[in-house]
């Protein structure tokens, strides 16, 4: 029964996949000409490059609209997000860090750095997005839905450098259903689509810095390796070691090595000024990107040369960064959350199997699996060669992590779809050869299995499908569930003054409890209506309370989820 629940949705992609081989078999036909009129569509409005980007644009725009009376803004729930969520409080007003507070010892929690500063660990792209929403809206997650949004957009363009503009269209309209309709990157604050981002406009740039020479696109080849390098920098490092050897044996003349891989590149017929308009420009953007982080770590960690993630897992983590290290020593912890979630949550690592096993669910799925095994018959194709290049070096990444989520993948999300695009068209030219009606038909399914998903999507209340699976690995349409101190924290919102509440972990901390973490705070502390703070010793709160006297005091357990006064 839990299996039918937390997965509800990919059994409903599988029961549209069924059905729609139903139909293959006894109305042959009847697909295609379902499917035929929106092609058409597209093929129009594909005819104009600006009217596409706009349709790629606007489409996760307007089916994020549709979904508002069944979705509207998502409430965090999750330490990530709480923790990104900081940072962009922290952006929004101003600063790039936080002074360490002197109750810092009772606001101590999970993926928040307290010293040397009071900061988020993790890279700045997602926390710049969400600034932005609330500086515009006081809403982070527009925030959010914005990077879905120049994500789908930046597909349109990166595709269109390797495929016929129908096709470039098609992926960005995958990309709006499937990401920005029923995935966590649209639905929580975890992040995703900056990463994304960053790998499409790496994509679409080096093809058009090969054929054109242009300082333009070899700014964008540079600004998309210095988003992956503030979102996803392990993964995005990966990413980028294809582009680099092409980029290496375009420079030493070695076009041959280039053709194989499906590029063509205008010889160099003048070396310095190739050299001046694409190389220098590239090391120019990438040497101020630098320059400007090792001034946000040198602001927060105190040094130029440790990243923050660093700074954090050194001061509390004992899991290694990679599947062959042994864990370390485990640090003097101050309370028995922390201590918990990092001797004994932490450590559990998934199989191989199955964190691949998510990848797949989050990025395929039952209906584009066909095209995605479509690459191992294409793989003479050279343009699918470089796709695989991409994706390769990104699963050998993630193979070699302690840690796997789906969104660690995001760098290659934009190569990934080219693949299975490419692999669609190859279908689609089988089919084409056939008599057969059933081949024509495969190919429509894999639209038509999309489209019922969107209606799906509309229908999940009637349906009574669940919006918020356990973890974000398949078609979700929420993040991963509803912070427990959500109600409590309403309940104070109505109530006149400030607030403290003292956090106690009652009893014996388990993976749910701990996933469940209350003590996050604003970046302001002192200026907040409501403070959350861990309850520690007699000695140690009676100093809180003192040090936020004239506010009322809450005692609260995560157990029994009930507010008492303490004054």
């Amino acid at each position: 029964m839990n299996l039918l629940k937390n997965y509800s949705l990919l059994w409903a992609e599988l029961g549209a996949l069924t059905l729609g081989l139903v139909a293959l078999g006894f109305t042959p036909g009847l697909l295609a000409s379902a499917v035929r009129p929106l092609w058409r569509i597209g093929i129009r409005i594909s005819g104009c490059a600006k009217i596409s980007w706009a349709v790629a644009l606007a489409l996760p725009l307007a089916l994020r609209l549709l979904a508002w009376p069944i979705a509207k803004v998502p409430a965090p729930s999750v330490m990530d997000e709480f923790s990104y969520l900081l940072m962009g409080d922290t952006f929004a007003s101003g600063r790039l860090t936080n002074p360490t507070h002197p109750m810092w010892i009772h606001f101590e929690t999970m993926h928040v750095l307290q010293h040397p500063t009071y900061a988020s660990p993790y890279p700045v792209m997602q926390g710049l997005f969400l600034a932005l929403g609330q500086v515009i809206a006081h809403s982070p997650w527009l925030g959010v839905w914005l990077s879905v949004v120049l994500m789908c957009g930046t597909f349109y363009w990166a595709l269109r450098a390797w495929m016929p503009a129908v096709w470039s269209l098609a992926g960005a309209a995958m990309a709006a259903v499937r990401i920005g309709m029923f995935s966590y990157w649209i639905n929580s604050y975890y992040g995703g689509a900056p990463a994304a981002m960053g790998g499409a406009l790496v994509l679409g740039a080096l093809p058009r810095v090969l054929r054109t020479h242009r300082t333009r696109d070899a700014l964008l080849l540079a600004t998309g390796m210095i988003v992956l390098a503030n979102s996803r920098p392990y993964e995005g490092f990966f990413y980028c070691l294809p582009v680099a050897l092409l980029l290496l044996a375009w420079r030493l003349g070695r076009y041959d090595f280039c053709r194989w891989f499906g590029f063509n590149p205008t010889p160099k017929t003048d070396l310095g000024s190739i050299f001046k308009r694409v190389f220098v420009p590239i090391v120019l953007v990438l040497v101020v990107a630098g320059i400007g982080m090792m001034y946000y770590f040198w602001r927060v960690t105190g040094s130029p040369v440790k990243m923050p993630y660093v700074a954090y897992e050194e001061q509390y983590s004992i899991t290694p960064l990679f599947v062959w290290q042994k864990l370390r020593a485990a640090p003097l912890y101050n309370n028995d959350a922390l201590r918990y979630f990092y001797t004994a949550w932490a450590p559990k690592k998934s199989s191989e199997q199955g964190r691949f096993v998510r990848y797949w669910c989050f990025y395929v799925g039952p209906v584009l699996t066909l095209p995605l095994l479509m690459s191992g018959v294409a793989w003479r194709d050279r343009k699918m060669r470089f796709f695989l290049a991409l994706c390769f070096f990104v699963i050998l990444a993630l193979a070699i992590e302690w840690w796997s989520n789906p969104h660690y993948a995001a760098p290659m999300t934009a190569a990934l779809y080219a693949v299975m695009l490419q692999g669609m068209r190859h279908l689609r030219a089988v089919a084409r050869s056939m008599a057969s009606f059933r081949w024509r038909d495969l190919v429509s399914l894999i639209p038509a299995v999309i489209i019922v998903m969107v209606g799906v999507r509309f229908a999940m209340p009637v349906l009574s499908i669940a919006p918020t699976p356990t973890w974000p690995s398949i078609w979700a349409a929420g993040g991963n569930g509803v912070s427990g101190r959500l109600p409590l924290q309403d309940f104070l919102r109505s109530q006149p003054g400030k607030h403290l509440v003292l956090v106690r972990d009652i009893g014996d901390l388990n993976d749910l409890s701990i996933q469940d973490e209350w003590v996050y705070n604003r970046a302001s502390i002192d200026q907040s209506r409501i403070v959350w703070a861990r309850a520690l010793d007699d000695e140690h709160n009676g100093k809180l309370m003192e040090y936020f006297k004239g506010r009322k005091i809450w005692v609260c357990s995560t157990n029994d989820r009930k507010l008492v006064p303490a004054n």
